[in-house]
C-alpha cells in the first residue's frame, strides 16, 4: 500500500526514489509507494519539532507517525 507522508512546516525536494536520482517539485507531502525508499532535501531554516506522519487517517491512527527536531546552532565569530 502507499503512504502519503507529509511534513509539517517545511516544503521539501525529492531527490531520489528507491537510488534513482530526480529533480522532483517542492511539496511537502509525497506518496510512498509499497516497498520503495524516497530521499528528500530540505533547508532546516524553521527550527523546532515537527510532526511527520502519513495522511491515511487510519495509518495516523494505527501509530503511522514521527517528528522531526532540530535546533539552530549559534555562529561563532
Amino acid at each position: 500500500m502507499s503512504h502519503p507522508m507529509h511534513l509539517h512546516g517545511h516544503s521539501f525536494q525529492i531527490v531520489e526514489i528507491n537510488g534513482t536520482r530526480i529533480e522532483g517539485a517542492l511539496r511537502d507531502t509525497i506518496m510512498v509507494p509499497p516497498k520503495m525508499t524516497v530521499t528528500v532535501a530540505l533547508d532546516t531554516n524553521s527550527p523546532g519539532l515537527w510532526a511527520f506522519h502519513c495522511h491515511n487517517l487510519y495509518h495516523l491512527a494505527a501509530g503511522m507517525f514521527s517528528t522531526m527536531a532540530y535546533r539552530e546552532i549559534p555562529q561563532s565569530n
